[in-house]
């Protein structure tokens, strides 16, 4: 049974306020993203140039922080939070961190099987297209990369998806909170080729941080995903940089040949089969040891359990341009085999 924090007088964020924010923090990432891309086309600079890493890098710092930490802080402010409660920063054993840590290293390989799986099906409709990506070439690209695209997106969409989102949704239960901040983190990202994977990412880390009670586990599990898929990317370089250019290899699902599909599916499916045993295991550790932990809030003074249209709409609004982008890029995934 949940533990529950039985002060009707104490603020939690509302569903509401939850959606509304979700739906803010999607108009300005598309709006500051447009903006950032038009500029770099304005100045003729090529993202995937190796020459525009560092400033693509430092771009996408500033617009995570300004953009997805900022506007959660300032709700929370602004309606007399208890940050430190709400957000759940408190100290997380170092046996769950570990198990943490181990789920996050055996998930990252279902993830990627999932994403291929999940590619493959994609690409019966048409050419799904990776979002782009610059190379990472130098140590120092490559610190910056970690800082910009794992340590920075592991504390502030935390922050807002399990540390806001999570809770006002929590007044319909755990597992309705952690399902659907999972649903909002993946399609935030806005990525159709990788949407399953991201929305399993952010089940599984909803569910470390009610498990654990802290947003710290959810960070540590998110930094690691990120931290390994840039170490990939970061590795991949290095040995195409020491075979040559006579030697290509693919760094991305959509370079790989149709023929080798199939045969990379096979290989990773192995690899994905034999993690699924070890993050699972992680799985019930965390899980029994972390019995009686779990505290959820419970309902404020004159807040209803049921669902309303009134506290639904922003989430509405936003799911609809979820789909209109979705829309978009299928139709160029299709217009892209026609070509």
């Amino acid at each position: 049974m949940n533990n529950l924090y039985d002060d009707g007088q104490q603020k939690w964020p509302t569903v509401l306020g939850s959606n509304s924010l979700y739906l803010i923090v999607l108009v300005l990432m598309l709006a500051v993203s447009a903006l950032v891309f038009g500029l770099f086309m304005l100045k003729g600079m090529d993202i995937v140039n190796a020459t525009n890493t560092e400033a693509w890098l430092i771009a996408t710092l500033v617009m995570e922080i300004v953009v997805i930490g900022i506007p959660p802080l300032i709700y929370l402010l602004a309606s007399g939070m208890d940050i430190k409660h709400v957000v759940r920063i408190n100290r997380a054993k170092g046996v769950e961190l570990l198990l943490v840590l181990g789920m996050a290293v055996f998930g990252y390989f279902i993830v990627a099987f999932i994403n291929l799986v999940w590619y493959s099906i994609l690409s019966r409709i048409g050419t799904p297209v990776q979002p782009l990506f610059p190379s990472i070439k130098t140590g120092k690209q490559y610190i910056l990369a970690i800082l910009a695209m794992a340590v920075i997106p592991a504390v502030v969409e935390e922050f807002l998806f399990r540390g806001v989102i999570l809770r006002g949704y929590e007044r319909f239960g755990t597992l309705t909170a952690v399902v659907v901040s999972g649903v909002l983190f993946g399609l935030l990202h806005l990525n159709l080729v990788n949407l399953p994977a991201i929305i399993f990412l952010g089940i599984m880390i909803g569910y470390v941080v009610v498990r654990t009670d802290s947003i710290f586990s959810g960070m540590l599990y998110h930094f690691i995903q990120n931290l390994l898929s840039i170490s990939f990317l970061f590795l991949q370089e290095i040995v195409q940089g020491s075979l040559g250019d006579e030697m290509a290899i693919q760094q991305n699902i959509e370079q790989i040949p149709p023929e080798l599909l199939v045969t990379t599916m096979a290989v990773l499916g192995i690899i994905a089969f034999l993690c699924v045993g070890l993050f699972a295991a992680c799985v019930s550790s965390l899980h029994r040891i972390t019995h009686g932990k779990e505290r959820v809030r419970s309902l404020m003074l004159g807040e209803a359990k049921g669902f309303s249209i009134k506290e639904m709409w922003p989430a509405i609004v936003a799911g609809v341009i979820v789909i209109a982008d979705m829309c978009v890029r299928i139709v160029e995934m299709i217009q892209n085999v026609q070509l």
